[in-house]
């Protein structure tokens, strides 16, 4: 009867919503965008607009950010247009990650600085390999490796290393954006 391995679980969780990153028409220059928790909801006749409102980090000016555009009245649902009404926290999370807003208005996720991983201590372990169980509260896309190395408290180079060598293993893609958990099992590291 096989022993299991020691399991370790690690947990990356949001700590403040993404920034946005793209040009400022005030202050003319790329830069990164601060979500408001505001929304602005117009309506002309028969028709309704929403934006999101950003601050630029650079000049400090409010930006609109398109959510709908020049839509029926009767085509939103009432409860949502509450929600845009009431500046609706989960529904602002809920639109700055929403892909037609970030192409439709030319802006990036930039999530720099927005998580952090809370990795439980490795055990000492004597040569024996640990499963670390990786779990995603959020949906925050982040390369595997990365996760890896910051839990190890290692540079990346160092993890890329481990993983050439077949210390670390994993069944998923560690050199590519995930936004769901993975696990992988590690082989004592040694010195290095």
């Amino acid at each position: 009867m096989a022993i299991p391995l020691p399991a370790v679980t690690w947990r990356l969780r949001q700590t403040r919503l993404p920034r946005l990153r793209g040009r400022c028409a005030a202050c003319a220059a790329a830069s990164t965008f601060d979500p408001t928790g505001k929304f602005r909801v117009n309506a002309n006749g028969k028709t309704i607009d929403v934006w999101l409102l950003l601050r630029c980090q650079g000049c400090g000016q409010a930006r609109k950010v398109t959510v709908v555009e020049r839509s029926p009245v009767r085509s939103i649902d009432p409860a949502l247009l509450r929600r845009y009404h009431d500046n609706d926290p989960e529904l602002v999370a809920e639109v700055l990650l929403a892909a037609p807003l970030h192409r439709r208005n030319r802006l990036t996720v930039d999530w720099e600085g927005a998580w952090v991983l809370d990795a439980d201590p490795i055990p000492g372990w004597a040569g024996r390999p640990v499963t670390v169980r990786v779990e995603l509260v959020a949906a925050i896309p982040v390369r595997p490796l990365r996760l890896v190395a910051d839990g190890l408290g290692i540079s990346r180079a160092a993890a890329e290393r481990l993983q050439a060598d077949g210390r670390i293993r994993s069944s998923t893609r560690l050199d590519t954006r995930t936004s769901s958990g993975f696990s992988f099992t590690l082989d004592d590291p040694g010195p290095g």
